[in-house]
């Protein structure tokens, strides 16, 4: 999808977007950086108050950038130099129109919705693959096992019988995400700072995976073999469902969410069974545990590439972007750790982060000072 509809570009400046334009946006945004850098301008300049003119006219502008980036891609190497630069002029001109015709200051602050961190792949031997620099897409073949990576996506798939079992360890870092397609089929999205362990192929009666941090599962059926994945406080027994697991060692709480399906889940030397739009809730300083029915949306909707709030804390919402921008967040003053928000439409994960944090700044109950890689939190 080289192109995007303006109307979806349009509708996402004012919050109005379903499921379908939302999940296009971000198949779009995902798809590269070009794409990213260029929509993060656009939402730099509001068009709230754009006439119909200046509004032709500005996706006029757009449609001949994305143009020219679609015509860029199909000349050869000898040109594509100065076709490239050419291409960035022409961003930077359309910037440039932007600035004169609204005439609104650039936010201060870094640009923290484009640069994305190292991904690694840490092998059964030992050696660590950086797979954001990984240009083949045949990655190497261990114990029969062909392992190819495409669209950030790393596929496990048989090639032969081994009787040998070997583990391969994905690592994210702050800001990164893949996914991987496990060899019984099974899809796992790992979010940012986190990390995964499985073996490259399933013997034994059950399929086990170890979790740090958190990731979106979506099981592949198989009655005989059950799937289970260990964290710290959980081990999570499924036989074919998707669910959610938030497991990260320096959060308060282990969260499991059940989108559908059935899982068991075992917990302080007790089995919870939890059904379909339910949440399983370990506290991990008084030890208890709590199931309650909950907004599935509101916890995996980030592997989808948008973000929903709903009468959250404040401080819960910038624990999850902490990881994903890749900021360190500092209390000027605690007392607004227990706002609350809720978000009127779906919050687009690939924007910028200084877009984002406006959002909030527009409820004249706080204020952030973006300062490198220091965000701090004010009362307003």
């Amino acid at each position: 999808m080289n192109s995007i509809d303006w109307i979806i570009i349009n509708k996402s400046l004012d919050g109005t977007l379903n499921d379908q334009e939302a999940e296009r946006l971000s198949e779009w945004l995902a798809e590269s950086d070009e794409h990213r850098m260029l929509y993060q301008k656009i939402k730099t300049y509001d068009s709230y108050s754009l006439d119909e003119g200046i509004y032709e006219k500005w996706k006029s502008e757009y449609v001949t950038v994305l143009s020219r980036l679609k015509r860029r891609r199909r000349k050869n190497m000898i040109r594509r130099r100065i076709l490239i630069s050419t291409s960035v002029a022409a961003i930077f001109m359309l910037v440039a129109f932007f600035t004169l015709l609204l005439n609104g200051p650039e936010p201060v602050g870094s640009d923290h919705g484009v640069e994305r961190p190292k991904v690694q792949l840490q092998l059964a031997d030992g050696n660590l693959l950086d797979l954001d620099d990984v240009k083949e897409n045949n990655l190497t073949e261990i114990a029969h096992i062909n392992v190819s990576s495409s669209n950030k996506t790393l596929t496990y798939q048989h090639t032969g019988k081994s009787s040998r079992v070997e583990y391969n360890t994905l690592k994210t870092e702050r800001g990164g995400e893949w996914n991987v397609v496990l060899e019984d089929g099974t899809k796992v999205y790992l979010n940012s700072s986190s990390t995964l362990e499985y073996p490259t192929s399933f013997t034994g009666d059950s399929r086990q995976v170890v979790l740090e941090g958190e990731a979106y599962f979506e099981v592949t059926h198989d009655p005989d073999k059950p799937f289970i994945v260990k964290t710290s406080d959980m081990n999570i027994v499924v036989r074919g469902t998707s669910f959610n697991v938030n497991a990260y060692s320096d959060y308060k709480t282990t969260r499991t969410t059940l989108v559908n399906g059935k899982i068991e889940v075992e917990c302080s030397g007790n089995t919870h069974i939890v059904l379909p739009g339910q949440q399983i809730v370990f506290e991990k300083e008084t030890k208890s545990i709590k199931i309650e029915d909950v907004d599935t949306e509101l916890y995996a909707s980030w592997k989808n590439g948008f973000y929903k709030f709903n009468d959250t804390r404040l401080e819960d919402i910038l624990t999850t972007l902490s990881l994903w921008y890749d900021v360190d967040v500092i209390y000027a003053d605690e007392s607004v750790k227990e706002l609350r928000f809720t978000s009127s439409g779906k919050i687009i994960r690939y924007d910028s982060l200084t877009s984002l944090l406006k959002k909030f700044e527009y409820t004249n109950n706080v204020i952030f000072d973006l300062n490198g890689k220091n965000l701090i939190v004010k009362q307003k």
